[in-house]
C-alpha cells in the first residue's frame, strides 16, 4: 500500500517564512515541499460500499503542494528541533494544517523547553495548552476546559505524547508504516507519539498493550493506550475521546468511540 508519493521525489525549497515569537522565544519555520504525482493514490481509490475518501492537498497540473510546519524551541541560546531520545519531531505536513496540529507543535515546542531548563511549566505553556484543549474540546462539542484539566493532571511524559500524537493530526493512514509527516498505522502512531516522550514502544498492537501496565477508566491518565482488538488508539483523558489513525483512505483524527467499542477496549500504561 503506498501514498502515491516518495521522498525522492520531493523537492525542498528554502524556508518560506520564520518569525520569533517574542513573548516565548520560540522560533516558527515554515517549508514548502512540492510533491510530483506518479500514479493513482490510496485515497484515488472508491472503497466498496463506501464515498470517495478526501484527496491529500489540491492537485494542480499534476503537482500537490504540501506545506510543513517546524517548531523549533530555543534552548540556552541554540536553536534545536523538539526531540526526544535523539528523534526530531516533524510536525504534520499542512495537508492538514489542521490548526489542531500546529496549535500541538507550538505547544510541544513550549513544554520540551520547559522540560530542558528544569524549571516549573512556563504560563506560555500552559496557556499554549489551554488554548489547544479549547480547539480540541470544540471539534468535539465538549468544554476544553476537560481537556485542559485532564491533561493537566497527567505526568510531563504522558503530556508529551499527546501533543506529540496531536502534531500528526489530519497524516494520512499508511500501513505498516510510522513516518511523521508521511503516515501512520494505529500502532505506529502510538509508537512514534511515546517515542517523542522518550519510551520504545513494541509495534503492534497487541504486543504494545501486553507490555503496557493495565489501568482501570479510573486509574488511566490522558496519553495511556486504548486497544479494541485488532486495534490500538491513546486516550485524550476525557470520556471516550482518543486520538487514532483509523484505516486506509482516512487520516489521524480525533473523536469519541462507540459503546460497544469502549465496554471491549483494555488500557493500559506504557510508562510502567
Amino acid at each position: 500500500m503506498t501514498s502515491g508519493f516518495s521522498e525522492s521525489e520531493a523537492h525542498d525549497t528554502a524556508p518560506d517564512w520564520n518569525h520569533v515569537d517574542p513573548a516565548t522565544n520560540v522560533t516558527f519555520v515554515l517549508r514548502t515541499h512540492l510533491f510530483v504525482r506518479v500514479g493513482p493514490t490510496e485515497t484515488d481509490r472508491r472503497p466498496p460500499g463506501g464515498e470517495r475518501p478526501r484527496r491529500r492537498g489540491r492537485v494542480l497540473g499534476g503537482v500537490v503542494a504540501v506545506a510543513s510546519a517546524l517548531a523549533v524551541s530555543l534552548v540556552g541560546g541554540d536553536m534545536s528541533p523538539v526531540s526526544a531520545a535523539g528523534a526530531t519531531v516533524v510536525p504534520a505536513t499542512v495537508r492538514s494544517i489542521d490548526p489542531i496540529a500546529d496549535s500541538a507543535t507550538r505547544a510541544l515546542a513550549l513544554l520540551r523547553r520547559d522540560l530542558a531548563r528544569g524549571e516549573a511549566l512556563s504560563a506560555a505553556y500552559l496557556a499554549a495548552r489551554a488554548g489547544l484543549a479549547d480547539e480540541v474540546g470544540a471539534r468535539l462539542w465538549t468544554p476544553g476546559e476537560q481537556f485542559d484539566e485532564a491533561w493537566g493532571q497527567a505526568d510531563h511524559e504522558h503530556q508529551v505524547a499527546v501533543l506529540g500524537a496531536l502534531t500528526q493530526l489530519g497524516i494520512p493512514y499508511k500501513r505498516n508504516a510510522s513516518l511523521p509527516g508521511v503516515g501512520f498505522d494505529c500502532s505506529g502512531l502510538t509508537s512514534f507519539a511515546w517515542s517523542v516522550a522518550g519510551f520504545r514502544l513494541p509495534r503492534n498492537s497487541t504486543a504494545q498493550i501486553r507490555a503496557a501496565e493495565p489501568r482501570t477508566w479510573d486509574t488511566a491518565q490522558a496519553g495511556d493506550l486504548v486497544r479494541y482488538p485488532g486495534h490500538v488508539m491513546m486516550w485524550l483523558g476525557v470520556g471516550k475521546a482518543v486520538i487514532h489513525s483509523p484505516q486506509s483512505g482516512r487520516h489521524v483524527e480525533i473523536k469519541f468511540i462507540a459503546n460497544h467499542r469502549f465496554t471491549r477496549s483494555s488500557v493500559g500504561d506504557p510508562t510502567q
